[in-house]
């Protein structure tokens, strides 16, 4: 696997996790849940808000 696929492919994994998680059970489950899907999200937000163009530039 080239490295080009590595990270949307983590990502991928733990979003499934994520969703796993939500149909498993309840207690520690809905935490993992919660971080499954949340670190996804919040790596997209991240590189969106690193490339967003500037006002100023």
């Amino acid at each position: 696997m080239s490295g080009v696929w590595r990270i949307p492919t983590a990502l991928a994994l733990l979003s499934l996790v994520g969703l796993a998680a939500a149909i498993l059970g309840d207690g520690v489950w809905h935490w993992i849940c919660w971080a499954g899907l949340f670190i996804p999200l919040a790596v997209c937000a991240a590189k969106l808000w690193r490339q967003w163009p500037r006002a100023g530039a």
